[in-house]
């Protein structure tokens, strides 16, 4: 998912009407180290999912964190996962954001959750993770990059192709990357030569990979608040 910096203009044609209580808050970049996405999740992990984690399941999970908001450096208002819709404290925020449907890339304005802080931000991305994808927990607790990937893909997490989803996320766990199954008009993932650990010089060189692995855009369509 690419997410832009744009002021609020209000709600996107294709939402569903979100729920009254709903607070629309300024759409705000909050830059986050990966160590503190690992530190949160590892904070609120327990908490969620009745146990603690395995240092192999931080790894994963704070893995696709990164891929999803360019390395912490391109997360707004704390949501680690580009989930659509509105936190379960109420917050929404709008931005720009580039979809895929039908082989063709668009851009549009939607509805993202808006949080007040990195642990609320990280609990509510594992409480999603609990209840929709549990065959990913499974999978990230044993470390299996493939089983991971593989298990978001049938819950609907990514349009993208399900090899190059897990790709990505190998080169930023400093794995070997195998062969992808990209178009042949589409830019290969800008991850460091696959080591995928060293910063990003610019903003611009994010914004570049972002559209790179955009093919792996999450589309969480989830325009209200889920309650338990």
């Amino acid at each position: 998912m690419r997410v832009d910096a744009v002021s609020p203009l209000g709600s996107a044609a294709s939402e569903a009407p979100r729920a009254r209580s709903s607070q629309e808050v300024p759409l705000a970049r909050t830059v986050t180290s990966r160590e503190e996405i690992r530190e949160a999740l590892g904070r609120s992990f327990e908490a969620v999912m009745g146990e603690a984690p395995t240092p192999a399941a931080l790894d994963l999970l704070s893995a696709q964190a990164s891929l999803e908001t360019g390395r912490g450096r391109s997360m707004y208002n704390f949501n680690f996962g580009g989930i659509k819709g509105t936190s379960p404290g109420g917050l929404t925020t709008v931005a720009r954001t580039h979809e895929w449907e039908g082989g063709a890339r668009y851009e549009t304005h939607a509805h993202f959750r808006a949080y007040g802080s990195l642990d609320e931000g990280a609990q509510d991305f594992l409480s999603l993770l609990h209840r929709r994808y549990a065959g990913a927990v499974e999978a990230a607790t044993r470390g299996d990059v493939d089983g991971y990937a593989h298990a978001l893909k049938q819950g609907g997490y990514f349009t993208g192709p399900e090899d190059r989803y897990a790709n990505d996320l190998r080169g930023l766990l400093g794995l070997p990357r195998g062969p992808e199954a990209l178009s042949p008009s589409a830019p290969s993932p800008a991850l460091d030569g696959g080591a995928g650990l060293g910063d990003f010089s610019s903003s611009s060189q994010v914004a570049l990979m972002l559209n790179a692995v955009s093919m792996s855009i999450a589309r969480i369509a989830d325009p209200r608040p889920e309650r338990d």
